[in-house]
Parts: C-alpha cells; sequence; structure tokens
C-alpha cells in the first residue's frame, strides 16, 4: 500500500473523526483502537485533552 505522507501532523488541539488519517493517528498516540477515539470523542468532544480524560476513565 502506498500511501501519501501528509505534511502536517494530526492537529495537536482537536480530534477530527471525520478525517481516516487523524483518527489513525489518535489511535495510535492513545494506544486504542479508533472505535474507542470514536466513542471517547462522542463522550466527551473533539479537545484532545478532554478525550484523553475520558479515555482513562
Amino acid at each position: 500500500m502506498n500511501r501519501k505522507i501528509k505534511a502536517n501532523t494530526a492537529d495537536a488541539r482537536t480530534i477530527d473523526i471525520d478525517d481516516a488519517y487523524a483518527l489513525e493517528f489518535w489511535a495510535r498516540e492513545f494506544n486504542v483502537s479508533q472505535d474507542k477515539v470514536k466513542a471517547a470523542v462522542l463522550a466527551a468532544g473533539t479537545a484532545a485533552p478532554d478525550v484523553k480524560r475520558e479515555l482513562k476513565k
């Protein structure tokens, strides 16, 4: 699979669950599945610190 590398990493402040690249990035960053990231965003909003806090519950 030949994937283009984006020049910028995912936004460090918010999580866009509709962007496949960002979702993959945050799942790796938090060491959880993409489904868990989606659920946490739906529960806590898109702010990365809030999502991280939600995932630690």
